[in-house]
């Protein structure tokens, strides 16, 4: 006969097997894995663990109305002081302490700084999350190879000018600040950090290079350079479609029109607002057509950009029923599915010289293997009206990189600007455009 003690040792005996079985398994996959799948198996004497941090961010910049106040997001993987973590780590400021719940809720207006450096990193961690998840795996940095797990640094006081770029050579995001034009109406500096638009974009240059490394290149044609610079302008639209507040706030916005102005298709506001520009750094949601645009890499890129965005619209536009659904979860699953299908086909795209019409063709043969006809008709439909793909597709300039007279890159970001992607065996002559 068993006796109550017995039975009592027993199950202190059998819960602390399922508490170690449960770290083990956290050992090995991390705690959110190990909850999900031991989550029956918990003794109720072991709380699942508190997971994440809670960190405070600018949903856009300072200078957009509306949602101009901080917001506070989720991070679900460790954070550490700094912020960092196993790929980013933020440099150049005072590192950051978490409080006792490991979170970093600070109040711009008592410590802009620390509140830069948590901004900054978690824009960054939220795209490196946002395409890991696209793909189902960790994505590394281009340098990350041979063993080499060196992080990213990321300084969101890189110094005073008007710029923001990705290093590769220095393994480092660099985001600067500066006095705005007087007739702008602004009166403070403008940092670049704070743009949720503008550190989503160079963080896309950065997961771009790690995808396809010799698009970077200074003799690169001009669609190769645009592809990367619409990339980053694609990064932060997609960032912004990946938080639902942001989401609903569009749909309300907008009453479900995406061709109505709103901050999803205009990028950089403050940059924009600080230089004169009513509109912000780009407009996603333009007409743009190949003979309409110079071969300089950031025109160019409008093409592409202005395609996607069009997709995306037309795409919600058609799966809208709010009588079924909310149309913020729409616009949600589309931007979802739009992210994936884009990066998925830029890494169908050739390793080189990649044009539009490679990557279009890619989206149009990925959406149809996903049984995704009605976007596959978009892409198609909103391709050949920028003349990229059909009967009207228009060539441009003729590619001269061969013999050393590159696309002009002046009117790009910092990024496609930067020397260390010049080639080192060309005597460019002056001949960059810039």
């Amino acid at each position: 006969m068993t006796t109550k003690s017995e039975t009592k040792s027993t199950e202190t005996k059998s819960t602390a097997s399922k508490a170690e079985e449960f770290h083990q398994v956290a050992a090995q996959k991390g705690y959110v894995r190990a909850v999900a799948e031991k989550m029956l198996e918990l003794p109720p004497q072991l709380d699942p663990p508190v997971l994440g941090s809670r960190l405070r961010i600018w949903k856009q910049d300072p200078s957009v109305k509306g949602i101009e106040l901080p917001r506070t997001v989720y991070i679900h993987t460790q954070v550490n002081d700094g912020p960092s973590d196993s790929q980013i780590s933020i440099e150049g400021i005072a590192p950051v302490a978490a409080d006792a719940n490991r979170d970093f809720l600070l109040n711009p207006a008592s410590n802009a700084e620390a509140f830069d450096a948590v901004h900054t990193y978690t824009i960054v961690r939220q795209v490196l999350t946002m395409y890991q998840r696209v793909l189902n795996k960790k994505l590394d940095w281009q340098w990350n190879k041979d063993g080499n797990a060196e992080v990213i640094k990321v300084y969101p006081h890189a110094g005073e000018t008007e710029n923001a770029y990705y290093s590769r050579q220095e393994k480092a995001l660099k985001f600067f600040y500066f006095n705005p034009s007087q007739s702008s109406g602004l009166i403070e500096k403008v940092f670049t950090c704070r743009s949720l638009d503008i550190v989503a974009h160079e963080t896309g240059h950065a997961v771009l290079d790690s995808l396809k490394p010799k698009w970077l290149s200074w003799n690169a044609p001009a669609q190769t350079g645009g592809l990367h610079e619409s990339f980053g302008d694609l990064t932060s639209i997609f960032l912004i479609l990946s938080q639902m507040d942001l989401v609903e706030y569009i749909v309300a916005e907008t009453k479900a029109d995406l061709h109505q102005k709103n901050i999803v298709a205009a990028l950089a506001e403050e940059f924009g607002l600080a230089i004169n520009s009513s509109n912000g750094l780009r407009n996603a949601d333009n007409d743009l057509k190949l003979s309409d645009v110079t071969p300089e890499v950031h025109d160019v890129s409008q093409v592409f950009t202005g395609g996607v965005f069009d997709t995306l619209a037309d795409l919600f536009t058609s799966r809208r029923d709010p009588r079924v659904r909310d149309s913020a979860e729409v616009l949600y699953q589309t931007g979802k599915y739009i992210a994936g299908l884009v990066l998925r086909a830029i890494i169908q795209a050739p390793d080189t010289r990649a044009t539009f019409a490679d990557v279009a063709n890619a989206m149009i043969e990925i959406a149809k293997a996903d049984g995704e006809e009605d976007c596959a008709k978009f892409v198609q439909k909103n391709f050949e009206f920028r003349e990229v793909l059909g009967t009207k597709a228009f060539a441009g300039p003729i590619d001269l990189s061969h013999f050393g007279m590159y696309a002009s890159r002046h009117c790009s970001c910092g990024t496609m600007q930067h020397p260390q992607y010049r080639s080192q065996a060309s005597d460019l002559n002056g001949k960059t455009g810039k």
